[in-house]
């Protein structure tokens, strides 16, 4: 009988091989950055008294967004993750959700669209191999101030559609923003330490310039939606391929999100 409960603290240490290998992700470090708060929502499916599964949710007020769902190999196929899906999918309901998102891997999209899921967009997964390090960085690129907060929490809402203050104030003090010299407006702004390094821009010469910076500091895996034709052509120019896709897919009413103006997706987990 498989069990789904909280991951305990104490616990985390113990998925660090639950994710695949190319995924290059510190699976312990990541909840250890988000645990303990009120967005986040890490669980287990026990078996036996052994962890044989893990998926956490993250909380944006009406939206939820489900991550990270992993089953190690010799555990897979005996429903551990469509239990760990369905677990998430009810949290979320009870918590008055109208919109569930997530990012599906090839070997979870059957699952999700089994419980109603359906696909609303597709990211492209670029790895960069130009050589980006002699950019010079855009005199409107600057250090987010604190001041600016106001601004990125309105900047924030018009393109994902989601209430997600709460979550991407933590990956503020490290990020840039594109801002001309005497605007009041926020063109474009780059979180490095949320994911892949999430990048919005209203512009396309804010959007570009924000990710060739993200490149030029040797962050070369780039996270593009379909619908960010700018951003496509540009990688296109430089000779780059995706190596693979991945769609967004929702259950419920799709949030009125911009995906034309992500100039590179943060993570599977929250987008």
């Amino acid at each position: 009988m498989i069990k789904i409960r909280q991951l305990l603290k104490s616990e985390i240490n113990l998925l660090k091989n639950f994710p695949p290998e190319d995924w290059n992700m510190d699976l312990p470090d990541l909840i250890s950055f988000h645990f303990g708060y009120s967005y986040f929502y890490p669980i287990v499916a026990e078996q036996n008294n052994k962890i044989v599964g893990f998926g956490n949710g993250i909380l944006n007020e009406s939206v939820g967004w489900l991550g990270n769902i992993l089953v190690p190999p010799e555990y897979r196929r005996r429903g551990i993750g469509h239990e760990i899906t369905k677990h998430l999918v009810n949290y979320f309901n009870s918590k008055g959700c109208t919109c569930q998102l997530l990012i599906a891997s090839e070997m979870g999209k059957n699952i999700y669209k089994k419980i109603g899921f359906e696909v609303s967009s597709e990211y492209h997964f670029f790895k960069v191999e130009s050589n980006f390090r002699i950019y010079e960085r855009d005199i409107n690129i600057k250090k987010i101030k604190e001041d600016d907060s106001l601004l990125l929490k309105k900047f924030d809402e018009e393109i994902t559609g989601e209430k997600r203050f709460e979550f991407i104030k933590r990956f503020l003090p490290t990020g840039w923003i594109y801002k001309k010299e005497k605007s009041n407006n926020i063109e474009g702004v780059y979180l490095p330490d949320l994911g892949s390094g999430l990048i919005f821009a209203k512009i396309p010469e804010a959007g570009l310039e924000l990710l060739k910076f993200k490149l030029s500091l040797g962050k070369t895996r780039t996270i593009i939606p379909s619908e960010n034709k700018t951003a496509l052509d540009f990688l296109k120019t430089k000779g780059c391929q995706p190596y693979s896709t991945a769609p967004r897919m929702v259950l419920g009413k799709e949030v009125s999100w911009q995906p034309k103006y992500i100039f590179n997706r943060a993570a599977g987990y929250c987008g």
